[in-house]
């Protein structure tokens, strides 16, 4: 094969190449972003747990998690909050809500503990998983995880 038809053919593999990473990049935009992102996705029935942290009230009870999410993406942290919280993956959300108890903004994200009952803010242990019961230790993240490398290990034949 002579230089010329060598750079002919080499081109020919490149526009065929970009032309597939063109058509590929459209179809997924196309399939799979069409549904809903974001916010959006979360179903409004969807509920979390959320726990006051005003040591006169101390309510625990359940929100929808699309309203909880709607509301921090309206009271945005502020510049300080936001370095604190991703520096400290265990910290508390920058931007507390108003507890319908006490009318204080004093209210974070927290989990239930599906062993013990126990409710309690995210990230109450510190460096382990968020959802770590500081009752019992029960973490339904750890569970999902240790269960998934049982499945993920099985030798299939």
């Amino acid at each position: 094969m002579t230089g010329e038809k060598k750079k002919l053919v080499m081109l020919g593999v490149i526009v065929v190449c970009f032309g597939l990473a063109v058509a590929i990049t459209v179809y997924r935009r196309h399939v799979e972003g069409s549904g809903l992102k974001g916010i959006e996705s979360i179903n409004p029935e969807d509920m979390i747990w959320v726990k006051c942290d005003n040591a006169e009230c101390e309510a625990e009870y359940q929100t929808g998690k699309r309203d909880y999410f709607e509301y921090l993406e309206a009271n945005p942290p502020t510049g300080e909050q936001f370095v604190a919280m991703m520096t400290d993956p265990n910290i508390k959300t920058a931007t507390p809500l108003v507890c319908k108890e006490c009318r204080q903004k004093s209210v974070y994200r927290g989990e239930k503990c599906y062993k013990c009952g126990l409710v309690f803010f995210r990230g109450t242990i510190r460096h382990d998983f968020a959802d770590r019961c500081p009752g019992c230790g029960h973490s339904v993240t750890e569970e999902k995880r240790r269960e998934a490398r049982r499945g993920s290990t099985e030798v299939v034949e």
